[in-house]
């Protein structure tokens, strides 16, 4: 549902034989919902791999799916074409093949689609190493502890960060800012999100933003309904700061607190979803004021409680502006929370995060990716040293990131998980 090019290094049955090929797609779909076009990595075995990699694109498609065998009849009609070999004994592969896969993901080995977590399986199979060094990463930022405190002789504004009710009611904290991070309705329509506004009205926190979701029709004009545009429907915002591309500066026990919201989100389905961007029309050079103490959107940063399907230009807008704290939604399968330092560790993880996976066996063949492995391992054990040995408790002086997500993965059942922030 993303527009964005993923280098996919796959292995694959052929009629040939084994072999790995490294495919470039350019779709406006992730290259599971459908074929795109196709770019050769790095080969020169002419027809064999221009063939075997047409076998790739087609069968990645219809395992990461599940979809049925008989969907896989086109693909072998064009293979068996390219190939000069008998459409059945093509088609019988594939088929094989697209079942083992589908049996997989059927018995959890494999996700289904994007927007859950992958399984252990699926990290094995694209890239065991990277999969260890995310591991490591995030034990560091454990034991690196939290990345800010209240600052001393001050008293600490409780920030309390909800996303993704979808019409539904969650237990809510008290404290003194409540933030909403969009998706607070199903269908998005004037009355529902009126419904969800006099909840978030009700409840006692002094100071309540509101972003609207992809989900949240009638915040954007693009996507309202037919019918509320015939009725002309409007909403009681009373009590509630509502941001689209807004800063707002709120006095909380006597500090001041910067707080800058913006719905946009990249691309990710029908019309009727709000905010939409494609790449080529992100909205976010510049965006966001460098003020900003917190910052709060519907979708993640690329790379960070994003399931990999986070934004890249919010991302680099976040290393422009480094808000204390960053609150956002969407990926209900990557709730949570974690710590930014902005340092040459996230730098090489993040790299090393954009990089194609290079499977199984390939990922123990030394490449570049061994380099942002490496210092990913390096900054992170200086980290931790220089943090215990030099700094001591209280010398962090990181970001916190926090996917609020209230929704449990895609079960349409919400849980009052809200992630409370004491600044």
């Amino acid at each position: 549902m993303y527009a964005y090019t993923d280098h996919s290094h796959v292995s694959c049955i052929t009629p040939y034989r084994y072999k790995r090929v490294s495919c470039t797609w350019y779709s406006p779909v992730p290259p599971w919902g459908q074929a795109g076009k196709l770019g050769r990595g790095g080969g020169g075995e002419g027809r064999h791999e221009a063939l075997e990699a047409i076998a790739v694109t087609k069968l990645w498609s219809v395992a990461r799916s599940a979809a049925s065998c008989s969907s896989t009849s086109t693909a072998s009609r064009a293979l068996a074409t390219t190939a000069h070999q008998p459409f059945d004994s093509v088609d019988a592969a594939l088929r094989c093949a697209a079942a083992a896969m589908g049996l997989l993901t059927w018995l959890g080995f494999r996700r289904r689609n994007q927007f859950e977590s992958l399984t252990l399986l699926d990290h094995m199979l694209s890239s065991p190493l990277t999969y260890l060094v995310d591991r490591f990463y995030h034990l560091v930022l454990v034991l690196r502890g939290s990345p800010f405190y209240p600052p001393r002789g001050k008293a600490a504004i409780r920030v309390v960060c909800i996303a993704d009710t979808h019409d539904q009611l969650v237990s809510v904290p008290v404290g003194d800012v409540l933030i909403h991070a969009g998706d607070l309705t199903t269908d998005g329509s004037a009355a529902d999100v009126q419904r969800q506004l006099d909840w978030l009205k009700s409840l006692p926190h002094p100071v309540k933003i509101v972003v609207a979701g992809n989900h949240d029709s009638y915040f954007d004009a693009r996507s309202r309904s037919a019918d509320d545009v015939r009725t002309a429907a409007k909403l009681d915002l009373d009590g509630l700061l509502y941001l689209e591309g807004e800063l707002t500066v709120q006095e909380v026990k006597g500090r001041q607190l910067a707080i800058f919201g913006a719905p946009d989100i990249p691309e990710c389905g029908p019309e009727n979803f709000a905010f939409q961007y494609t790449p080529a029309k992100q909205p976010w050079l510049s965006k966001v004021p460098p003020r900003t103490d917190i910052l709060v959107t519907h979708g993640p940063p690329k790379h960070h409680r994003d399931l990999g399907i986070g934004c890249p230009h919010l991302l680099r807008e976040v290393w422009r502006v480094k808000p204390r704290l960053h609150v956002f939604g969407h990926t209900h399968w990557a709730y949570g929370k974690e710590s930014v330092y902005f340092d040459g560790m996230q730098v090489a993880y993040e790299r090393l995060l954009s990089r194609p996976r290079r499977g199984l066996l390939w990922d123990l063949v030394p490449n570049e990716s061994w380099l942002d492995m490496a210092q990913v391992l390096l900054h992170g054990v200086h980290s931790v040293l220089w943090k215990w040995l030099m700094g001591g408790p209280g010398s962090n002086q990181g970001s916190l990131m926090v996917n609020a997500a209230q929704m449990h993965k895609n079960s349409g059942t919400v849980r009052s998980r809200a992630v409370v922030v004491d600044m």
